[in-house]
């Protein structure tokens, strides 16, 4: 059986589609897996990413994007959708050739809202449709071609999310050492928990049963990100340093290394379109050891992900 992930965290500017892309990618690269991408996030991020702008324009314009999913409750009479929002083997010069992709598009945002207010029948039925629209789509193209399935979250936790959640058997929070995360990244996973989780499972004896749905969603782990070395020096800054104790002694093994530092190599190889595996030539990204770490970072998650 395929395995479901969401990547997610309430913050943005976490490096959240940077992991869902090095995750997606070293599990292609690195582990022969078939992948499917699902961008639930309106900014698109990942999309434009695997796609290329013109790609993704395209796609949203003949309307093959994860929203025809949500539409078929918010726009009356819309098709539910099947394979054909399914982007195959998106990435340039067939580098990861089972690696596909459902797009997002900036309307997804409009649609959000227009989710939330939308109601057909029985109130408790119709409030387990809207959070499940997910695993049905999931479930009607037998999604366990896919090895995983990738899901990347909007900084957010509403209908769209908690799509993701109910069809993820685990979810990634990433988080950069802040006094912010320490504080923000338990309060996530007790939403999940305790909020999302919970009524869910209230909510599904009143719905259609989906084998796709996944009435206890794990925590992979706390993966932390951009955090910044001490210029000249080795270790890490001292601010940065004192957060991410402070995460080691909250989180213990739930915290999954390698941790990822900042740096301009990241960001060139996502402005290539690539992972940082394509770029290990390159002073910014070989010379810093990012395909490495992030190699080894996509090995230890896949085998928590692979216990779910």
């Amino acid at each position: 059986m395929g395995k479901r992930v969401s990547v997610i965290n309430f913050k943005g500017g976490v490096g959240k589609t940077t992991l869902a892309f090095h995750l997606a990618a070293g599990l292609v690269r690195y582990h022969n897996a078939s992948v499917l991408v699902v961008d639930v996030d309106h900014q698109s991020s990942i999309s434009i990413l695997c796609m290329g702008p013109d790609q993704w324009e395209a796609a949203v314009h003949d309307e093959r994007t994860v929203d025809k999913i949500f539409q078929h409750v918010t726009v009356n009479g819309a098709p539910f959708p099947g394979l054909e929002i399914i982007c195959p083997n998106p990435i340039r010069d067939n580098l990861y050739p089972t690696l596909d992709v459902v797009p997002a598009t900036l309307h997804l945002d409009d649609t959000e809202i227009e989710l939330a207010s939308s109601s057909s029948g029985n109130a408790i039925k119709s409030e387990w449709n809207k959070r499940t629209l997910l695993c049905r789509w999931l479930e009607e193209i037998e999604s366990d071609r896919y090895d995983y399935v990738i899901f990347d979250c909007p900084p957010a936790t509403k209908l769209v999310s908690q799509n993701a959640i109910a069809a993820s058997h685990g979810y990634i929070v990433p988080v950069v050492p802040e006094a912010v995360m320490e504080r923000g990244a338990p309060h996530l996973v007790q939403l999940v928990h305790n909020g999302i989780d919970n009524k869910l499972r209230a909510l599904a004896g009143f719905g259609e049963p989906y084998d796709t749905y996944v009435p206890d969603t794990a925590l992979v782990g706390i993966v932390v990100t951009r955090i910044q070395t001490a210029r000249g020096e080795s270790g890490f800054t001292l601010d940065h340093t004192a957060h991410l104790a402070s995460l080691q002694r909250q989180w213990g093994r739930r915290l999954v290394t390698p941790y990822i530092e900042q740096g301009i190599g990241i960001s060139e190889a996502l402005t290539s379109g690539v992972p940082v595996f394509d770029l290990g030539y390159t002073q910014n990204v070989g010379l810093r050891g990012f395909p490495g770490r992030y190699r080894e970072l996509v090995a230890n998650l896949k085998t928590r992900i692979d216990t779910l």
